[in-house]
């Protein structure tokens, strides 16, 4: 993947609600999860120039959200996580970052979308069957 396919990918994750956006944020979930992508904070930049304020907020989102599954590997989880977190303080003047357990990102993003159809199509792609087949290193290799 390249990227100017990340971007474009990033792009359309945050291009429309949420929950219409479930194929792009399982591609997305993929790219992350299984080959290694990892935007980077120079790439993010770009990508606010080009979007709507809450279309960057979405793709925030899903980043964060994509970063709190166990089969994403934890040097990810902990980079989307920091980068998520500094743009947070920068969009929202605050970083309140939730505690551990269950929380609604859309709602710390300040977004009304619905993640729920998302964190159900998201299910298969996470499991450890599935992750094991894709002959990818993931969070739940114990790597």
């Amino acid at each position: 993947m390249t990227v100017s396919d990340t971007h474009q990918q990033l792009y359309q994750v945050g291009a429309r609600p949420l929950e219409r956006s479930v194929d792009e944020v399982k591609q997305l979930a993929e790219a992350v999860w299984y080959h290694g992508y990892r935007p980077t904070r120079v790439e993010l930049e770009r990508l606010r120039d080009l979007m709507p304020r809450d279309g960057f907020q979405r793709t925030l989102c899903v980043l964060e959200l994509l970063s709190q599954y166990p089969v994403c590997r934890r040097d990810t989880a902990r980079h989307l996580q920091e980068l998520t977190r500094q743009f947070h303080r920068q969009l929202l003047g605050h970083d309140d970052t939730p505690t551990q357990g269950r929380y609604s990102p859309s709602k710390r993003w300040g977004l009304s979308d619905a993640t729920a159809p998302l964190r159900q199509a998201l299910l298969p792609l996470q499991t450890r069957t599935y992750a094991d087949a894709t002959g990818h290193q993931h969070g739940l290799s114990g790597l």
